[in-house]
């Protein structure tokens, strides 16, 4: 049967927009007008009522879905927004076999076959350079960037895979994987279908996150771009259920995305 995943971005209890000034974001309260916010999700399961997972097999379009993965697009070219396109996107089309459902369960970001294609090559929803690191190690998995009070350049959130070995001669970049691979695992017990929606929030990913200044550690970006020598990382990543320390590659519980 085909199914569609509804997909909401918000800034605490306000809808997400671009062209918006949202209040009392961060550690400070400071203002903040969003940039941008865009995220690639894959390996989408759903839980039957017995427990076990299936598969939801991505429906590809053209523009937001192929290969079994997905971009979602809350970014409409308005206010700040200057990146990606107008159209949004803010679901997932899929099918999976007939049954009972009562959990949701996917990946952040793009499998590692996925993640280090050559995306000047690529069709859509992979072919946008503003979502791919150039320094091979590979797309920019979630994009969270807005301007705030104190940081009024901008405040960046990029996650993606770090610390990508060299591959064996012949080889394609990315074969003898990373690091830190930083696909957050989203488990959301109680997602019904028809009934219930995701909501990816923004003011939870940034809640613990001092958005008005920019740590002063050398050679690290303005926000947190998954540097793990970058302390502006570690509320970030906490809120994600991710760890830059490579013992422990869970954090614990994710706050950014819930269902309801």
């Amino acid at each position: 049967m085909e199914i569609i995943i509804p997909f909401e971005a918000r800034v605490g209890s306000q809808p997400f927009a671009c062209g918006q000034t949202y209040k009392g974001l961060g550690t400070t309260g400071t203002e903040y007008q969003p940039q941008d916010f865009r995220m690639y999700l894959h390996d989408v399961r759903l839980v039957s009522d017995t427990g076990q997972e299936v598969a939801v097999s991505l429906t590809d379009d053209g523009m937001w879905q192929a290969k079994n993965a997905a971009l979602l697009d809350f970014a409409d070219k308005t206010g700040l927004c200057s990146n990606g396109t107008a159209e949004t996107n803010a679901r997932v089309v899929g099918k999976v076999p007939m049954g009972n459902y009562r959990g949701l369960r996917f990946r952040v970001g793009l499998s590692q076959a996925l993640n280090h294609q050559d995306v000047t090559l690529e069709p859509a929803p992979f072919g946008d350079t503003s979502l791919y690191w150039g320094w091979k190690s590979g797309y920019v998995f979630l994009r969270v960037d807005g301007r705030t009070t104190g940081l009024p350049g901008g405040y960046f959130v990029h996650l993606g895979s770090i610390d990508c070995a060299t591959p064996p001669a012949g080889q394609p970049w990315g074969s003898a994987g990373c690091d830190f691979p930083n696909r957050a695992e989203i488990s959301l017990e109680g997602f019904e279908l028809e009934k219930s929606r995701v909501v990816l929030d923004v003011a939870a990913l940034l809640a613990d996150s001092n958005l008005d200044v920019n740590s002063d550690t050398p050679d690290t970006s303005l926000g947190c771009m998954s540097q793990k020598e970058d302390p502006d990382c570690a509320p970030v990543f906490k809120n994600l259920g991710l760890s830059l320390d490579k013992q422990k590659p869970s954090s614990g519980v994710q706050t950014f995305i819930r269902v309801e």
